[in-house]
């Protein structure tokens, strides 16, 4: 990629008004110029290295590529390359795809490691290849794909924030005309049609079946693979092989669609026929880390409703204390509530054995003030009825 685009990005980054290069139904979103702009996450890491049988291994990426840009970042892409490097001397590496897409950096980063790695390296479609995917796919010696499995590809876009000018909308415009030269040069060499012709098909956003896919040059070969691939809509989102693949389920083409089987999810996992490979991934998964490697979205998704549970859960533990606070004591409240945070039932014990204290102590001062009584000299009242009040004090001090 031209080096002066690649700067131009890179400094609108840093500003943080280019995010990543995003999916055909994410609009351009302008941001209002007082909003804060918030950090954008460390990366995650996305890819499986693993089933290493002697000089081989497979390469497994499911679900998004990268949550995050891969611009400015040379820890993500280094680290990367020295699992790779750690495996050693390689002879064949086997990239397992089923993905939605992602950030087309992070695909080329990874898709220019595996060209320029010595071993034979094959791409095989288990499900989708779509979007940033397809790069990673472009870059192997060669592409397998199952017979029921689905290619797309799109017009490169991309997301920012704030207000721009003439002359700084423009310059992003030509930073997009390069990342799409790229690309299309590349499909053009893996495809060997002209680069109009490739052009035409991102800009039109392209599903092919793996036959199409195979017929316009991108997949060499088809398999009959007995593990079928299982397309779902799942609460209006598109899922192949129970991955997320962060697209609208009506936005897939019809035969996408229609091809939904049968099965459901958790027909799906406990199936032993379906999709091998996540199975064989989760035996390897022993830590959170390894599960975050395997499932990111998953885990982001698990991640989020812990979160918002924990925050109404929190939420009504301050409503049931405010409720049972008593007047006079608003220390212990606020303490029960922030500085000490306790939960409303062990607030409600802590409540009950202070106004317990307090209703002693009130007892004990009017026992002692009664024995004051004692000593001084009792008057009859004036119409020689008993006086009721002296006798109630009297019989708290214990006399009769």
């Amino acid at each position: 990629m031209n080096r002066n685009i690649k700067q131009r990005v890179m400094e609108a980054k840093r500003k943080r008004e280019v995010d990543i290069i995003g999916s055909p139904d994410e609009p351009f979103k302008p941001v209002r110029a007082n909003r804060r702009i918030e950090t954008m996450p460390e990366n995650k890491k996305f890819w499986k290295f693993c089933n290493q049988v002697g000089n081989t291994v497979e390469l497994l990426l499911y679900g998004d590529i990268s949550q995050t840009s891969w611009w400015g970042d040379e820890v993500t892409p280094r680290q990367f390359a020295e699992e790779l490097a750690g495996l050693g001397a390689l002879d064949k590496i086997v990239v397992r795809i089923n993905s939605g897409g992602g950030d087309v950096f992070a695909a080329q980063a990874i898709g220019n490691q595996l060209e320029q790695h010595p071993a034979e390296v094959t791409a095989k479609i288990d499900g989708l290849c779509a979007s940033a995917a397809t790069i990673v796919a472009c870059h192997c010696g060669k592409v397998i794909a199952a017979n029921d499995s689905t290619y797309m590809v799109h017009p490169v876009r991309m997301g920012a924030y704030g207000y721009y000018n003439a002359e700084e909308l423009k310059k992003y415009i030509e930073a997009l005309d390069a990342i799409r030269e790229s690309i299309t040069g590349l499909y053009a060499k893996k495809t060997g049609r002209e680069k109009d012709e490739v052009a035409g098909w991102m800009d039109e956003t392209k599903w092919w079946t793996a036959q199409q896919a195979k017929e316009n040059g991108f997949i060499d070969e088809l398999v009959d693979d007995a593990e079928e691939t299982v397309v779902e809509n799942r609460d209006g989102m598109l899922f192949v092989n129970s991955v997320n693949m962060h697209l609208p389920f009506d936005k897939a083409p019809d035969f996408v669609q229609s091809s939904k089987a049968a099965k459901t999810a958790a027909d799906c996992f406990v199936n032993k026929n379906c999709h091998k490979e996540v199975k064989n991934m989760a035996n390897e998964i022993k830590t959170v880390d390894d599960l975050r490697g395997a499932y990111p979205a998953l885990v982001n998704e698990i991640e989020e409703a812990a979160a918002q549970q924990a925050r109404s859960d929190e939420r009504q533990r301050i409503q049931d204390i405010e409720e049972m606070a008593l007047p006079g004591s608003e220390e212990q409240t606020f303490e029960a509530k922030y500085t000490k945070p306790i939960s409303a039932s062990t607030y409600a014990k802590a409540a009950m054995k202070k106004a317990k204290e307090q209703g002693n102590a009130w007892l004990n001062g009017a026992k002692k003030d009664a024995e004051h009584l004692d000593g001084v000299k009792k008057e009859t009242p004036g119409n020689g009825e008993q006086d009721e009040f002296m006798d109630a004090i009297k019989s708290m001090g214990g006399k009769k």
